[in-house]
């Protein structure tokens, strides 16, 4: 609802203080009336010219065309913030605030982020006094993973916090933690898996590039003889693509052995090999000694 029409005395004491005190909006008072009345007064005051230039005001430029298909541009294609184009002028004459409130009516930025800003915690002043005294006392050392689980955070909001505390964990600090030693490992263990997975697939297209080949020389008029594996017992051409082949040199005489073992069996025997070594020792040895101590 309307308030109440301005009075002569009201005006006088606004121009006043505006004119002559040159006070800016939020040191201006009338009683009875709110910040809002009094802004949009000095408002008409001014473009009625009885303020004599005390007061220009924020000058309204519409957003041109061209200046909202950049900034789809620059937030669609390349995924920038409201922050980094102010930063950077990429839109000359446009603050952040600006260029925020433009995002938000025609609905641009990464959904994901917008989504993530709306639904993020805020911490009311006595919780976050709470978390910076225990940053600074017995949550001093304590991973900021743990402390984002227990406080329902960011782990980069509790980085960030620490930083602006002067508290933040040196690098041997930081790697010295029970959780960075189980972070490391389950990394190690990923790295493995995906290591073993990926040689497994090349093991599969080398079985292939077997079959093919094997395919085409049979259908060749002048396919070599055929050997035959004796791991796998598969019959295979005795070439060296499919068999190793050794040449030995004595003296004048050239000599050649081909393996009875295809390359795959051959690769397989060595991954046995190579597995038997890495594997633990059994318990032989200490059954080994405990029948000594026993004896003597």
């Amino acid at each position: 609802m309307p308030g109440q029409p301005w009075t002569r005395e009201e005006l006088d004491s606004l121009l006043r203080q505006v004119v002559a005190e040159r006070k800016p909006l939020p040191k201006l008072s009338v009683p009875g009336k709110t910040t809002a009345a009094i802004n949009n007064q000095r408002r008409r005051l001014k473009e009625a010219g009885l303020l004599k230039n005390s007061f220009t005001g924020l000058r309204h430029v519409p957003w041109t065309i061209c200046e909202l298909r950049q900034l789809a541009r620059l937030t669609g294609e390349h995924g920038f913030s409201a922050a980094f184009i102010a930063q950077l002028q990429l839109i000359p004459g446009r603050s952040q605030h600006a260029i925020s409130k433009v995002m938000g009516r025609h609905g641009l930025g990464n959904p994901a982020i917008k989504s993530r800003a709306r639904n993020g915690r805020r911490l009311t002043p006595e919780i976050r006094r709470e978390l910076e005294r225990f940053l600074r006392e017995e949550g001093r050392f304590c991973p900021s993973a743990a402390v984002a689980r227990r406080w329902d955070l960011a782990a980069q909001t509790v980085n960030g916090m620490r930083r602006r505390l002067g508290v933040a964990l040196s690098w041997k600090e930081a790697r010295a933690s029970e959780a960075y030693r189980k972070g490391q490992e389950g990394r190690a263990r990923a790295f493995a898996d995906q290591l073993h997975h990926r040689w497994q697939e090349w093991r599969v297209q080398r079985e292939q590039r077997f079959r093919a080949a094997q395919s085409q020389l049979t259908q060749s008029p002048s396919a070599p003889p055929r050997r035959i594996c004796v791991d796998c017992g598969e019959h295979w051409f005795a070439t060296r693509y499919f068999f190793h082949a050794q040449t030995r040199q004595r003296d004048s005489a050239i000599s050649t052995s081909m393996s009875r073992t295809c390359r795959l069996c051959r690769a397989a025997r060595r991954r046995e090999r190579k597995r038997e070594l890495q594997e633990p020792p059994r318990t032989f040895s200490v059954h080994t000694s405990t029948r000594k101590s026993s004896a003597s």
